[in-house]
């Protein structure tokens, strides 16, 4: 059975209230002499830990996580640690145990920073899982008062997560890299950051990304310069100058290539299967159903068919979203229908799981997930996403095609994966390529992995080189191609900011804390383009100018730039953009508040105008809000033109306007409660797409309230926020208290609303069936009379939320009056 927790729920399942009862000293747990297992003396692990860890399934270390953490001065704490080992090695349990030295032994915070909020999400729940009922002792303001224990505090930061609690108040934080370095930034301003003993860089080859590569290198940097005891773990699957990361960071390194269920690599083209020595292993014979002509398509479904006809699960990475969904519906053709009772019981309920979500059932999932397939792919919302994995995990849905993406997104591993190495037209690179092979074979219930590259003969030149070729070097990515000094701009604004360099020798001894000293070819280099980009920086204005002492500071504009995490272009932007706002702001409509939290950076550079649905969308507009639009920078006359066929020469800053309004307009629809999968449909986007969108403007907005607040600016901030909350929740003004239910959200709020229910207190007096009642009439009309467990499930979640609210508030009254 799939959870019934909020969608996208990150929370622990412990109740954290502080609690005079201390963790229990004596258990049932026995100290092991075992040495690889968790419960050896050696770990000092407290029985809390290892009950959580027995609870996921861990009680035991392979022998290579066992030799890392004996590596001098690494348990202890004393030293930093760099280590590589394959997909599905246990990479992670190392960084954990670490981890729950410093939190629990030394009650430090730990901070763990991974590249996407998928695995924000899913390292969430996991430590929450396994950790949430370890007790820490509260810290005491004077000896008399007494001792109190509570539960310790892990939350999960991303763009647009709602996180209410503060930094004084985390253990763990696992996020994103521009939330970790934003929360470093605001630590070492505000003096706490001595408060930080641990962090994990996750999938640290991302630091030779080229677009998010060089914040993880700032971060690293600083951490480097604080001169504080913040014990460094890196760790990955695809690293290849191992040691010279371990010289950036200072760091003990260490290799493994032990995998814990053996690997069987297969290379398939026209009918034949190779082994990765180019033996002949087998043929797979040619089909006469008229689908499977092509020889590519026709090994993929076999291969699909052979494991689930074996009872095995299976993973196909496909070259694009439509791929996935169209072999997903191929392979159903060839699946019987089973007769297992209970498995169709599971599967029955994933179907009404989906179809329960706000954005309804999906066409293909609903015709594949009987028969046990299903596609993964970012074109599906977070809610569809979480079904389909637990569906996976436990064996109800057999067979997953997936984008190249979920290599490194999702946890998944599979007895066989199957590959078809390109995204798009493009192949895939060596690295990718080694993850997706990686997630073949499950410990614990596989014997062995098998992964197939299926391609066409042509390829296989192509496809041998990327099997055997070396995995790249991790390079510094402050210097790009692209724009020279766009990464050391940042970094200079930043360190400057924050006050941890100043001067010109401070700032020069900094960037000798970065990787780029140690990949850049020519490190003598480096000073004149520091001064370069340091005069850069002041003719925009973003500097002041130094004083006689030689020291630097920030303008308004720069600190603003450095509190909101944007780049020196997207701040100066920022500034521009809203600087003539403020003069002209149009308050008769949403229009102009909603254009201004639209993010301006990559999430809206992919968005291709229609032009002709722009145009039409203008016409729709009201007079005050076409007015807000010019505010914006839009002349109805130009998209006129360009949708009656005229030529698009304009330069890239004003087609930015143009994206970011057109995006505007979609996010327009969704805070004044249009469904997601009706914005999704009119705009032709895809539903996760507009949720991404929508989740990644949440963030944009929060950011954007900071820059203002920075800038002096506090009524547009407040505004930012309130607007913010409601795309968040997908509703206008008068539903926002209502819809911070747990489920209640957009038209479920809006149905609330019209029966009358219109507080929490009348949630929460209303009773579990009249509540149930409004949760199936809300559902889309395709999924009524599917749900009624599940919204009766649900409605015992929103009751007890509401109640709870209910008694805060009157709490917090009674506090008042006393």
């Amino acid at each position: 059975m799939t959870s019934t927790q909020p969608w996208g729920s990150t929370q622990s399942p412990f109740a954290n209230h502080p609690t005079s009862v201390p963790p229990p000293r004596a258990s049932t747990f026995l100290h092991s002499e075992n040495p690889l297992s968790l419960a050896h003396r050696k770990w000092g692990l407290p029985q809390e830990v290892l009950r959580g860890f027995r609870d996921c399934g861990i009680e035991e270390m392979y022998p290579w996580q066992s030799e890392c953490l004996s590596l001098p001065g690494v348990l202890e704490g004393l030293r930093n640690i760099v280590y590589t080992a394959p997909t599905s090695a246990g990479k992670s349990l190392v960084s954990d145990v670490l981890m729950i030295k410093k939190v629990v032994g030394e009650r430090k915070k730990a901070m763990v920073v991974v590249p996407y909020v998928s695995i924000v999400q899913e390292k969430t729940r996991f430590l929450n899982r396994c950790l949430g009922g370890v007790r820490v002792e509260v810290s005491r303001k004077h000896d008399k008062q007494p001792h109190s224990w509570r539960n310790l505090n892990i939350v999960g930061f991303h763009s647009g997560a709602r996180n209410r609690m503060r930094w004084k108040e985390i253990d763990i934080v696992i996020c994103t890299i521009e939330k970790a370095n934003m929360l470093v930034n605001s630590a070492v301003e505000e003096r706490t950051i001595n408060e930080l003993g641990l962090v994990v860089f996750d999938e640290l080859h991302m630091v030779g990304d080229g677009h998010r590569g060089f914040i993880l290198e700032l971060l690293g940097a600083k951490l480097l310069c604080l001169d504080l005891p913040v014990q460094i773990v890196g760790m990955s699957a695809t690293l290849s100058n191992i040691n010279t990361l371990g010289k950036w960071l200072k760091a003990t390194v260490y290799e493994c290539n032990y995998r814990p269920i053996p690997l069987d690599e297969y290379l398939v083209y026209d009918g034949a299967v190779y082994t990765n020595c180019h033996e002949l292993h087998s043929h797979i014979p040619p089909s006469e159903h008229k689908s499977l002509k092509d020889p590519v398509t026709n090994s993929i479904v076999t291969l699909a068919l052979a494991a689930i006809f074996e009872g095995h699960g299976v993973l196909v990475f496909c070259d694009s979203r439509r791929r996935c969904e169209d072999l997903a519906l191929l392979l159903l053709n060839f699946i019987p229908r089973t007769k297992n009772l209970d498995l169709l019981e599971k599967r029955n309920e994933v179907v009404t799981d989906l179809a329960t979500t706000p954005t309804g059932m999906d066409p293909v999932l609903e015709k594949s997930v009987p028969a046990g397939i299903a596609f993964h792919h970012a074109g599906l919302t977070t809610e569809e996403r979480d079904i389909i994995t637990a569906a996976y995990n436990n064996g109800a849905v057999k067979a997953i095609f997936c984008t190249a993406t979920m290599a490194a997104g999702v946890n998944l591993p599979a007895r066989r994966v199957i590959i078809s190495p390109r995204m798009g037209r493009d192949f895939v690179n060596a690295a990718m390529l080694k993850q997706m092979r990686g997630r073949a074979g499950r410990k614990g219930r596989d014997t062995r992995g098998e992964s197939f590259v299926c391609c066409r003969k042509d390829d296989v030149p192509i496809i041998e080189k990327l099997l055997n070729e070396d995995l790249p070097s991790v390079s510094s990515c402050l210097i790009s191609s692209e724009n020279t000094s766009s990464g050391l701009s940042r970094a200079l604004l930043e360190v400057i900011s924050i006050r941890l360099a100043t001067s010109l020798d401070s700032i020069e001894e900094y960037f000798s804390s970065t990787l780029l000293q140690y990949t850049h070819p020519t490190p003598s280099d480096l000073p004149p383009l520091l001064k370069d980009c340091l005069d850069t920086l002041l003719a925009s204005k973003l500097l002041e100018a130094p004083t006689r002492d030689g020291d630097w500071a920030v303008t308004r504009v720069g600190y603003a730039t450095v509190t909101a995490g944007f780049t020196p272009a997207d701040g100066l932007f920022m500034s521009t953009e809203l600087s003539r706002a403020l003069v002209h702001f149009n308050l008769e409509t949403d229009m102009h508040i909603v254009y201004h939290f639209t993010p301006i950076h990559a999430s809206t550079s992919s968005i291709e105008i229609d032009w002709k649905l722009l145009r039409d969308e203008l016409e729709r507009l009201d007079e005050p809000s076409l007015r807000a639009a010019t505010f914006c920078g839009v002349t109805p006359a130009f998209i006129h033109r360009i949708a009656s066929g005229g030529i698009l020469r304009e330069s890239e800053d004003k087609l930015r306007v143009y994206r970011r309004f057109y995006t505007s307009l979609m996010l327009r629809q969704l805070i004044n409660e249009t469904p997601m999968h009706h914005v999704a449909l009119h705009f032709d986007v895809a539903r996760g797409f507009v949720q991404s969108l929508a989740a990644t403007c949440r963030g944009f907005a929060t950011t954007s309230a900071a820059y203002c607040k920075a800038m002096g600016w506090t009524g547009l901030a407040v505004l930012l926020e309130h607007y913010s909350w409601r795309l968040d929740l997908g509703v206008k003004d008068e539903l926002v208290e209502l819809a911070r239910l747990p489920f209640v959200k957009s038209r479920t709020a809006r149905c609330f609303w019209e029966a009358g229910v219109r507080t929490v207190e009348m949630v929460a007096e209303a009773g579990v069936d009249k509540v149930a009642d409004l949760l199936g009439r809300a559902m889309p009309s395709g999924s009524k009379g599917r749900g009624g467990i599940k919204c009766r499930e649900r409605a015992l979640i929103v009751v007890e939320a509401a109640s709870r609210i209910v008694d805060r508030k009157r709490a917090e009254e009674l506090d008042e009056l006393e």
